[in-house]
């Protein structure tokens, strides 16, 4: 598992790749810059906004890991206002709703789990969900193109 740092990089790599994604759909995407948690990317021609999640971990553990509370405080799915969460692992992009994956978190009564992350002294809040449970509820699934494709130290 890579440090804080090296997560943030990443993590703003992947938001670049999806904005490139959007660029050449002629939405009229706008990176958010900066620390802004309610969403990543505002796509203007269609008033859409999305959060980008970089989970290649899920190669190896076979789940999303979706985090809903840290610093004792609501966070990430309990939180985000986008109506679509992006997840990539460097295979594949999968595009669910939150509000889909709070159902499913209900219908299928997956227990939270307390984990602290590297970098981090506070423990958050998560759900782990096995990836093809959100598959299953994606609005749809996209293979990650060539051009696309980081290794785990977030090169391509």
């Amino acid at each position: 598992m890579p440090d804080f740092s090296k997560a943030l990089f990443i993590g703003k790599k992947v938001e670049q790749l999806f904005y490139n994604r959007l660029l050449k759909k002629e939405k009229l995407p706008y990176l958010i810059e900066g620390s802004f948690k309610p969403f990543d990317i505002y796509t203007a021609g269609d008033h859409t906004r999305w959060e980008v999640k970089c989970d290649m971990k899920s190669n190896y553990t076979g789940n999303y890991l979706i985090e809903v509370q840290h610093y004792g405080k609501p966070s990430a799915l309990m939180t985000t206002r986008a109506e679509y969460w992006v997840f990539y692992d460097s295979k594949m992009w999968v595009v669910a709703e939150p509000t889909k994956i709070k159902d499913l978190i209900l219908k299928q009564g997956y227990k939270q789990i307390k984990t602290v992350g590297n970098g981090d002294d506070h423990h958050k809040l998560c759900y782990l969900i096995p990836k093809q449970d959100i598959v299953d509820i994606s609005k749809w699934k996209l293979n990650v193109s060539e051009e696309e494709k980081l290794d785990p130290e977030g090169e391509i």
